[in-house]
């Protein structure tokens, strides 16, 4: 009895050194874009990198993308909530970050959701990124362009800007609400200058609302684009990707698995 409890705890302290000697060590991040692959050109992964940056400024979600050669017989799944326990990308008490992570060598793709995005992004809608934007996009060779609209298909969905469709792009929405958003605010800028003129109302009103109405007209960074591969609703690109970090996130595996 004893012998065989001795065998059991030798086995199990095996198991785990084994674990520790052969699991691929989790590289370390160095912005939103982690190209260790090499997959991406500089265009795109700046394109990539400003979006996520423009993303989580808008709204706090925190995707990190990560390309890797090889998994080096590593399990897809294991390596990819290794990462994200360490990188804890999303906010502490949010938990809304995500990782996309790709193998190169082994064609697998992976996205990793924190329990925070899980009602929204869920398991069901990652597979669907993955068959549908990303998988397409690689077969003909087109790395940038796959993980590009796949985040701009994750961003969306994270935040309920749109959803994701049977086919590979995202449909462009109709125009017809930037239309009467467009015409409220001119009704509301005429209005204004009547009451400017009138002296009815304060001067700090009109400090504050042409500038409201102006940076409504010229878009924001709010309303809805569409551009080629995919739905991008956070405006144009800008900033740097210094100083970037996760925020504490937690994750319990959720997300789906995939190739090409």
């Amino acid at each position: 009895m004893r012998a065989n409890k001795v065998s059991s705890i030798v086995i199990a302290a095996f198991l785990l050194f084994a674990q520790n000697v052969f699991s691929l060590e989790v590289p370390a991040m160095t912005g939103r874009v982690n190209d260790y692959a090499k997959i991406i050109n500089s265009s795109q992964e700046r394109q990539i990198s400003e979006y996520l940056e423009n993303l989580e400024n808008a709204t706090g979600v925190q995707i990190a993308v990560l390309t890797i050669p090889s998994l080096k017989g590593d399990n897809l799944e294991d390596f990819s909530i290794r990462t994200v326990e360490k990188w804890k990308l999303g906010g502490k008490k949010e938990d809304n970050g995500a990782l996309l992570l790709i193998s190169y060598a082994e064609r697998k793709i992976r996205i990793e959701t924190g329990y925070g995005l899980e009602p929204r992004l869920t398991d069901t809608k990652c597979g669907m990124i993955i068959r549908n934007i990303i998988a397409p996009a690689f077969r003909n060779g087109d790395y940038g362009e796959g993980i590009f609209s796949a985040v701009k298909a994750m961003g969306a969905v994270s935040t309920g800007n749109s959803s994701v469709s049977g086919t590979r792009h995202a449909e462009p929405e109709n125009d017809t609400k930037d239309d009467i958003a467009s015409f409220i605010y001119g009704f509301m800028f005429v209005i204004a200058w009547i009451l400017l003129f009138s002296n009815i109302t304060s001067r700090r009103f009109f400090r504050w609302l042409p500038w409201f109405w102006l940076g409504s007209m010229m878009g924001g960074g709010r309303h809805h684009h569409y551009h080629r591969g995919g739905y991008d609703s956070f405006g144009g690109f800008g900033g740097s990707d210094s100083g970037f970090s996760g925020g504490g996130g937690h994750f319990g595996g959720g997300g789906a698995s995939g190739g090409w």
